[in-house]
């Protein structure tokens, strides 16, 4: 009888790709070895037929395994930007198990993001809800245990975060956020935009300010704000900033602005992000940007999304960068959808977005792009039995997505599903029914994050809480620690 491991050594025990005959000999060896082996099973025993049909499904799993070795080989040989797990025709990750969340004891007063680097570390920050002075305030939490207990961290002094942190190791991460310099004319506080580090897990900080962002013969009014960070490597760094530009005879217009630094901080170059409304003359009138996201896969690639919502219909762009910002390709989202963020691409290709039309009584869908945001797709869960107005997404590789929503009409519920297939089919994720002080479940979700190792967390609101953002609950599929 064939020995199928020795079938898979005689295949690959050379590190070259094997040849499509010797792939064919191993089929035909294989089916030859199944064959046998069921000719057999009619002449034994009832426990010999049970061993011999595992064995038949060892040996049709080891052809599987093969095939997918050989689409590693391929992808990883190859010249092209096709990630290993797409040119692989099979996907492991459709054996994980989608794991149920539990509730944190502890609940933080306005969380707003939430990034976990490691399966045990996360890091949260709240909505910065103080007065702006000279003593601002720490709003930014750690966790060791993936997200069942949090731990306040100190930040430097005047100064807070506004981003989410954005991290390349469990003690490595870095922030956009804002610093307190004093009062102008009208005695209102001047924060002026920050890039905020830590190489020790929040122990300390360094602060390094962003350059003054221009454009042309415009006046920069007020001070830019930091919206998005995202740092693929411990010394390269993107950030999207939103500045507000106009002088006299001119109406104002807020622009994104995109920043990179390849020394820590230290240095950054700057972009106005290409095809945003200029100041117009007097009398017209320009809404600035909202909702912006932006996720930077790689060193060099960048996808980055907003609305802009000028005099007339509101419109969606997205821009793409392959050479770290010196050069962008304009886009959109497809048919007059405009995107609330955020945006989540696991690799150069692949990215996910949360889009609806503009204004009241629009449910949001969540889009696909498989060709880095040229084009998009619509993937949210399909023959469900009730509206969803899906609200957040979190993709960690191009298979694996949780995507987190709220049940329109009379009963209103929070829900969570997870796609381990790329988004062709959807799990409902159970979340518990008794959350918090008020015993009650998610009447809302703010954000969901998920990383490489499939832990997440989730931001929410139990139902029974008076004010949106106060005592935000928050809920983690980590398996808990001792």
């Amino acid at each position: 009888m064939v020995d199928e491991l020795q079938l898979l050594r005689e295949v690959f025990k050379s590190e070259e790709e094997p040849s499509a005959g010797a792939l064919e000999l191993m089929h035909g060896r294989l089916a030859i070895a199944i064959e046998t082996e069921e000719r057999l099973s009619g002449k034994t025993s009832h426990r010999v037929r049970t061993a011999l049909g595992s064995r038949r499904r060892m040996v049709s799993a080891m052809a599987a395994a093969a095939a997918l070795i050989v689409g590693l080989v391929v992808s990883l040989n190859g010249s092209g930007t096709q990630s290993v797990a797409s040119a692989s025709p099979f996907r492991l990750a459709s054996l994980v198990t989608v794991q149920a969340f539990q509730a944190s004891p502890e609940t933080v007063q306005f969380a707003n993001h939430v990034t976990c680097p490691t399966s045990t570390d996360c890091y949260l920050t709240a909505r910065f809800m103080n007065a702006w002075t000279a003593s601002a305030g720490n709003n930014v939490y750690s966790s060791t245990n993936g997200g069942s207990t949090w731990q306040e961290l100190a930040l430097p002094s005047g100064t807070y975060v506004e981003t989410a942190l954005s991290c390349t190791s469990s003690v490595h991460c870095s922030a956009g956020g804002g610093q307190y310099v004093g009062l102008n004319a009208q005695d209102k506080p001047v924060m002026n935009p920050v890039f905020l580090s830590t190489s020790n897990g929040g122990e300390s900080w360094t602060v390094q300010p962003f350059p003054t962002p221009r454009l042309g013969q415009f006046q920069l009014l007020g001070n830019a704000g930091v919206t998005q960070l995202s740092c693929p490597s411990s010394e390269t760094c993107e950030a999207l900033l939103v500045a507000s530009f106009g002088g006299p005879g001119y109406s104002s217009a807020a622009d994104n602005v995109f920043m990179r630094t390849d020394d820590g901080g230290q240095s950054w170059s700057t972009t106005i992000l290409p095809d945003q409304p200029a100041p117009g003359t007097v009398g017209a009138s320009v809404n600035s940007p909202s909702n912006n996201g932006m996720s930077c896969p790689s060193t060099q690639v960048c996808v980055a999304s907003a609305l802009l919502a000028p005099i007339g219909p509101a419109t969606s762009i997205v821009w793409r960068t392959d050479d770290g910002g010196a050069t962008w390709l304009v886009g959109s989202l497809p048919d007059g959808l405009t995107s609330a963020g955020p945006l989540s691409c696991p690799d150069s290709l692949h990215c996910w977005i949360v889009a609806g039309s503009y204004g009241k009584g629009s449910n949001l869908q969540l889009l696909e792009s498989s060709d880095g945001g040229a084009s998009w797709s619509v993937r949210s869960p399909q023959g469900l039995s009730t509206t969803i107005n899906w609200g957040s997404v979190s993709c960690p590789t191009d298979n694996n997505c949780w995507l987190a929503g709220e049940v329109t009409g009379a009963n209103r519920e929070s829900v969570v599903y997870a796609s381990n297939d790329g988004g062709q089919t959807w799990i409902n994720v159970p979340l518990p029914s008794a959350i918090g002080a008020e015993s009650a479940p998610l009447k809302g979700i703010d954000e969901v994050d998920c990383n490489t190792t499939l832990t997440c967390v989730i931001l929410g609101i139990p139902a029974g809480v008076s004010e949106n953002g106060v005592n935000e609950a928050i809920l983690t599929n980590a398996v808990p620690t001792s």
